[in-house]
Formats: structure tokens, C-alpha cells, sequence
């Protein structure tokens, strides 16, 4: 039997390179004028990542991704690039930006453009030449030279967001993480927690704060997926360290931008998550899976508003929870685990955390499980430990789904939110059913 071949979904985007000293852009030469070059990614991909690689491909060229202008009208995303060497590839054409034919580009992408040509945009990090800005940072910080531009990765990039790793001559790493609205506050929440225990995140280096940027050394490779017993035990011991070093700092963190998941907080919004989980099950069109009943729903608010209260009574202390412990956050140089990504950094329950670590690999629950007793034996008692352990479940999904506690009043409706929304309130129910759930409460 012939194998099945696997079709993978691509997105197509139209293209403007830009050269940097003359600000022309390069175009295909067709019989109706110039039009703009055109390339395909896969989708669910880093964007940033797929497109250098494919402009690299397809016309031998170096970029750097400035911004990506995606319009609610249907039309294909644009993606705006300043090329590194200057040189036009083959098959491409440098034209003004006015020479474009008209059918090529809407006209806020136009706008966008003219003002990053012209230096007249908002985000320093869309601005033709911000790249050799950041080398300079980075070489004036670090005394070390950047082996090449060719030779930057870039992760994330838009308006005011960028990842990029950055490679040096003598063979040292490092990576700069700049962000913007809604995820701003994470610059100021990483510096702050660096401060308070630098040995559990990626050494920080410098910050540039007009830049809301921050500048790290590499500090291990993620986790593989799923994670070993081994590194899955350093994770659960380094995160159950940090959380008893940070856990009079509280008031610190909450003021530094962490997210308020603690258990009264969530307890007092389980009446407005389940009406928008009423709402979204009665517009399931999905025949996969049965929605929720509107009264099933309602008993789970129950169930989660008793597990919030026993959880309350254990004398548990509000500690740092994560909110996004995937093995990609999870930094392993073969000794100890440090934690990057800050940007849904909550107060809350501290065995949350314990929950999402043993998420990474079921297989290895008892042992995370062990580890976490083994931490927090000292201020709590074995009683209080086990009972939280079967809380976890239900109120680590019930914390995942309120999030930031912003996404489900108001607004328009979201149909992929909704489905999501959806999948999590099913786990919930499931979690809901456990017998050891069910004895605790």
C-alpha cells in the first residue's frame, strides 16, 4: 500500500525588500508593471524564522523581517524586509515604492511603509538600520564582536517585538527579547526577578528600556519534548526553589507586573468564566465532541468554587506561578534548569506549577509530585501537601483558562477562543470527576 502523503498548510505573503541605502524596494518586473515578490511558509510556524529562510532560498538573499502587516480584508499578509548586503538578487528589480502597481498594496500597508522608509514609525524595531544599532549595543556591552549579520537568528519580530539570537567571534551566545503592548510588562517583571534571584533565569546582561528590550547570555538548550526524568527533575526542583526564595516578595512582583491568580481572585470570577462557557457551548457547530450542558456547567462552577475555598483553608502562602512552563521555556545545560519567557507571570497557588510540570510528562508525575513534597515540607505539612495535590488538577486548568483575567468580558465574539474555552472546560469536568478531587472536597 502506497504511503499517504502529508499535506501541510501554507500561508502565502507578499514581499518588500528593501534596500537600505538607496530605501528602494525590489519587485518582479511583470506585463502589467511591477508587482511584488511572493513567498509561501508553513503555517503555525515562527513567521520571522520561515521567511528568512525562504527569501534565502528563493533569491540567495540575506533579510532581516522589520514587521509583518496582516489586514482583516482577506488579502494575503505583507511582510516588510531590509536586505543586509544591498545587493539585488537575480529576477528582482529596484523600484520606489510608488512604482508598485496600486492592486498590490492596501492603503494602510502603504502608509506603513512610507513610514518606515522614511524613519517616521512608531516602533524602533520596524526602522530600516535598527539591526546594526543592537550590534553596537550588544558589542559595547559585552566586548565581544558579532560574528556576522548573515549569522543572526530571528525568532519574533512585530512593531514591537523582536527575538533574536545573536552569535560572537570567540563562540558566545546571547539573545535579545524586546516587547510591546499587551505583553509590555514583561521587561519590567524579568528585571525585577533577575534582580531578586539572578541564578534562576538566563543571566541578564543589559536593558534598554526605550527599547523595552533586555539583552541575555544563553544559558542552556529547552527541554526536550517530552522532557527526561532527569531534566524534568531539575525543573520541578529549580521552579519549587525560586518560589519559596520569592515568596515574601509578593507585593514585589504584583507591582513588577505579575498577574493576580491567587485563590480569592479566582474564586470571585468562576460566575463570569462559566456564563461565557454557557455562551460559547450553546455556539458549538463542532459534532466532535458533545458541548457541556448549561447545567452541567454550572454544577462545575460548584465543584471549582469549593475546590478554590479548601485550597484557601490549607495555609498554602501565595507564591510565583509561571502560567507557561512548556519544555521550550525550560532552559537545561545538563546540571540546573533557569526559566525565560515571563510574559503570563501570575501569584497564585505555588502547586499550579507543580501541576503544569507534571503536564510535560504524565509518566513522571509521581516523581514531580515527590519533589514538590519534598520542597515545601518544610512550611507546610504532609496533610495540607496531599490535599493540594488533588486540588491541582482541576484549579491548574480552571487558572489557564482565566488567564489574565481580561479575554472574556466584553469584546467580540472569537470563534478559535471559543473553541479553545471549550477544550479546556472538558478537561475540567473530566478533572472534576476525580475520586481524590471528589474525597479531598
Amino acid at each position: 500500500m502506497a504511503a499517504t502523503a502529508t499535506i501541510v498548510e501554507t500561508v502565502e505573503y507578499r514581499v518588500v525588500l528593501v534596500q537600505p541605502a538607496s530605501g528602494a524596494v525590489l519587485a518582479v518586473d511583470a506585463i502589467d508593471g511591477f508587482r511584488l515578490p511572493r513567498v509561501s511558509i508553513p503555517q503555525w510556524t515562527r513567521p520571522a524564522q520561515q521567511l528568512r529562510k525562504v527569501i534565502r532560498a528563493a533569491w540567495g538573499a540575506e533579510a532581516l523581517i522589520l514587521d509583518i502587516f496582516r489586514m482583516n480584508n482577506g488579502s494575503t499578509s505583507c511582510v516588510a524586509a531590509e536586505l543586509l548586503d544591498g545587493r539585488v538578487p537575480f529576477a528582482l528589480q529596484a523600484v520606489e515604492l510608488d512604482q508598485i502597481l496600486n492592486s498590490e498594496l492596501v492603503e494602510a500597508e502603504y502608509s506603513a511603509l512610507v513610514s518606515l522608509l522614511y524613519g517616521k514609525g512608531k516602533n524602533p524595531l520596524s526602522r530600516i538600520g535598527w539591526i546594526d544599532e543592537a550590534i553596537a549595543w550588544i558589542e559595547e556591552t559585552t566586548g565581544r564582536a558579532v560574528s556576522s549579520r548573515g549569522g543572526i537568528e530571528q525568532f519574533n519580530v512585530g512593531g514591537t517585538f523582536a527575538l533574536l539570537r545573536f552569535h560572537t567571534e570567540d563562540d558566545h551566545a546571547y539573545w535579545l527579547k524586546a516587547t510591546g503592548a499587551p505583553n509590555d510588562r514583561e521587561f519590567a517583571f524579568t528585571v525585577c526577578l533577575s534582580e531578586l534571584c539572578p541564578n534562576s533565569l538566563p543571566p541578564l546582561i543589559a536593558k534598554k528600556k526605550d527599547w523595552n528590550a533586555w539583552l541575555t547570555a544563553e544559558a542552556g538548550t529547552p527541554l526536550c519534548d517530552p522532557p527526561s526524568k532527569e531534566s524534568l527533575v531539575s525543573a520541578a526542583e529549580g521552579f519549587a526553589s525560586l518560589q519559596l526564595r520569592t515568596v515574601d516578595c509578593v507585593d514585589v512582583l504584583l507591582s513588577a507586573g505579575a498577574f493576580d491568580q491567587r485563590p480569592s481572585v479566582l474564586r470571585s470570577h468562576i460566575d463570569a468564566v462559566t456564563a461565557y462557557l454557557i455562551d460559547a457551548m450553546a455556539r458549538q457547530s463542532s459534532t466532535k465532541a458533545l458541548p457541556l450542558s448549561r447545567k452541567r456547567l454550572l454544577e462545575l462552577a460548584e465543584t471549582l468554587r469549593a475546590a478554590c475555598r479548601h485550597m484557601e483553608t490549607l495555609g498554602i502562602p501565595d507564591a510565583l506561578i509561571h502560567n507557561d512552563l512548556n519544555a521550550g521555556n525550560i532552559l537545561y545545560d545538563g546540571e540546573r534548569c533557569v526559566f525565560t519567557d515571563w510574559s503570563e507571570a501570575a501569584i497564585g497557588n505555588p502547586f499550579l506549577s507543580c501541576e503544569r510540570l507534571c503536564q510535560l510528562n504524565p509518566e513522571h508525575r509521581e516523581t514531580v509530585c515527590s519533589v514538590y513534597r519534598r520542597s515545601w515540607s518544610g512550611r507546610l505539612s504532609d496533610a495540607s501537601i496531599g490535599e493540594a495535590f488533588a486540588l491541582m488538577p482541576l484549579l491548574a486548568i480552571y487558572a489557564y483558562l482565566y488567564g489574565r483575567g481580561d479575554w472574556f468580558t466584553g469584546g467580540a465574539i472569537r470563534p478559535q477562543v471559543e473553541s479553545y474555552a471549550r477544550s479546556l472546560a472538558r478537561h475540567m469536568d473530566h478533572a472534576a470527576k476525580a475520586p481524590s478531587l471528589l474525597e479531598v472536597l
